[in-house]
Parts: structure tokens; C-alpha cells; sequence
């Protein structure tokens, strides 16, 4: 169950809060975060109110969008009513998380190793010199078929291309679908 309750914000903006959802996202327009001593914050809106009306215009049917621009549209002040839920406490102050006791956090005895997972997995993302490959080029080249294998002659080191039969399915099924795309059939 939630309690409606009507604030005036005294313009002009900036306002102090952000907002989301929409009709778009199939979610009623909800304060997302506040600026700390800014005036929504100072008139007793608290994150996760649930906007109603603005400027006595319900919000319902509105998409993200038109919300913002509904909003920005008060020059003088702004007339919200809103819907608090009956977990968020009211008026209590929002901390920090520089505030908060770190001493009640788990530091997890496998933090080394994800750290060292992460590090393996965002090697494909660092920049590469020369011809060299991403692990996922190499393995997506795997899949398709089109993997390129070194060859040694004579002291002298070449590449071939090696193309298996997933490369001609493949190059088919595009050239058909962007010769459908180009209407060139």
C-alpha cells in the first residue's frame, strides 16, 4: 500500500532528481536518485517515489519522454504528487556510501582469483600490434570455418586461409539475405 502526498518544488529548475520508467518500459515514472541538498531532496521526496501527475497531469500514460519534457516545461515551480511505498522510510536521510561501515563487508577468499579471471577475459579488448588475433577472432574463425593456420617453408613463415565448408553456408546465406536487402534478386 502506498501513501499519495503532493509536493511544489519553487522554480526554476534544476529540480534535484532523476527520473525512470515510462509507459515505454511498462513501469510507472519513479524518482531514480536525488542531489543532495537540492530541492526535491529538500521538499521530502525520497528515491523510489513513484511519480502520479505533473503538473496535476496524470502520468500513466506517459512514456519517459514525454515526462521530461512535461517537467521541463515549468519555468515557474514545478507541482508533483507522488506515491510513496510503504518501505521507503519518509524524510530519513539518504548516506553516503563513503559513509557506510566497510567493516561489515565480506571481503570473499576467491577475490585473487576472479580478479585474475576478469584480467584473462579483458585481454581480447587490449590493443594488438601487428597481425596478431583476439582470442574471440580466433575462436568465431574456428566456428566459421575460416581460421588462418601459420605454415613454415624454408626458414620463411607464411599464412594460409584455410576455408572449410561453415564459410560457404555462411557466405551464401548473407549474399541471399543482402541481396534481399538491396532488392537485386
Amino acid at each position: 500500500m502506498s501513501s499519495n502526498y503532493s509536493v511544489t518544488l519553487k522554480g526554476p529548475a534544476p529540480w534535484g532528481f532523476r527520473l525512470q520508467g515510462g509507459k515505454e518500459f511498462s513501469m510507472p515514472l519513479t524518482i531514480s536518485k536525488l542531489t543532495d541538498g537540492g530541492k526535491a531532496a529538500k521538499g521530502g521526496i525520497a528515491v523510489g517515489d513513484m511519480v502520479l501527475s505533473i503538473g496535476g497531469i496524470a502520468t500513466e500514460a506517459m512514456n519517459h519522454l514525454e515526462a521530461q519534457n512535461k517537467i521541463k516545461s515549468c519555468t515557474g515551480n514545478l507541482s508533483l504528487t507522488l506515491a510513496r511505498h510503504p518501505l521507503c522510510p519518509s524524510r530519513v536521510p539518504r548516506r553516503h556510501v563513503v559513509d557506510t561501515d566497510i567493516h561489515f563487508y565480506h571481503v570473499p577468499s576467491h577475490a585473487d582469483a576472479s580478479r585474475k579471471r576478469i584480467t584473462e577475459d579483458t585481454e581480447d579488448w587490449r590493443p594488438r600490434s601487428g597481425t596478431t588475433q583476439s582470442r574471440s577472432f580466433r575462436i568465431l574463425a574456428q566456428i566459421t570455418g575460416t581460421e588462418q593456420r601459420p605454415s613454415v617453408q624454408a626458414n620463411k613463415t607464411t599464412t594460409r586461409l584455410v576455408i572449410g565448408p561453415k564459410y560457404n553456408e555462411l557466405r551464401d546465406w548473407h549474399h541471399g539475405v543482402s541481396a534481399r536487402a538491396l532488392n537485386v534478386q
